[in-house]
């Protein structure tokens, strides 16, 4: 199987909606959680709806990108990079959304509110999802404080469930780190335990994994994310 790398528009929503959808909900019992009683196919149509007022907010300060299998054309992978507002060095215009026209634009926001509630997602669980959420904030807020920034953050990185260990991921990931090393600049990344030897091979130390424990939830299983850098290497092999 081969596949290609490219700039995501518009018109990829649902294609993304339903590549990031169904990562985590086949791979992450805590996202699933998050859900409750909501159908995967729900998931998917209210993300797919969205997703291009997403794409069009903040627009400058965001990087995207897609695999797409060659022989089918589905979109087997994504990933999100948020620039640094203090530096200006990164551009990355190739991977920069397009600006949408007018009348997209309000498309965008209209379909966006129709699938919200006063700007929330409608059908998760808030206090799981805060709970889950604090202490990831929190610690991050602390440990970006303690290391020089700026940094290129990769902020959403997800490969398709039946797609996995074909070198997808590390190949997007390749992509945001060719341009960091371009100007000088540090990568961040809050990562799975699944997903933290991979970040490791391609240079990334670990700083930091926050465990937390969400038993009064119904969740055996704590939930652990482990928060990563990555400083400016000559060569991304």
């Amino acid at each position: 199987m081969t596949f290609t790398i490219s700039a995501v528009d518009y018109d990829d929503a649902q294609g993304v909606s339903k590549n990031n959808m169904t990562a985590f909900y086949h791979t992450d019992v805590h996202w699933r959680a998050l859900w409750k009683s909501t159908t995967l196919e729900e998931i998917i149509r209210g993300a797919a709806a969205r997703m291009p007022h997403g794409l069009a907010s903040s627009r400058e300060g965001k990087r995207h990108l897609k695999a797409t299998d060659d022989d089918t054309g589905e979109i087997i992978g994504y990933a999100r990079w948020i620039l640094p507002d203090t530096n200006s060095t990164l551009n990355w215009p190739e991977a920069l959304v397009r600006e949408p026209t007018d009348d997209e634009s309000e498309g965008f926001k209209a379909k966006f509110q129709a699938n919200t509630e006063e700007g929330m997602i409608p059908g998760m669980d808030t206090r799981l999802q805060e709970a889950l959420g604090l202490p990831l904030e929190n610690a991050e807020i602390e440990l970006m404080k303690s290391q020089e920034g700026p940094f290129l953050v990769l902020d959403y990185l997800t490969v398709h469930p039946q797609h996995r260990r074909k070198g997808i991921a590390s190949a997007l990931v390749k992509k945001g780190l060719e341009q960091a090393d371009a100007v000088g600049m540090k990568v961040w990344v809050m990562a799975t335990m699944a997903a933290q030897p991979m970040y490791q091979k391609l240079g990334f130390q670990l700083l930091k994994t926050v465990e937390t424990n969400v038993t009064e939830f119904g969740i055996e299983e704590p939930h652990r994310k482990s928060f990563l850098m990555r400083r400016q290497q000559r060569a991304v092999r």
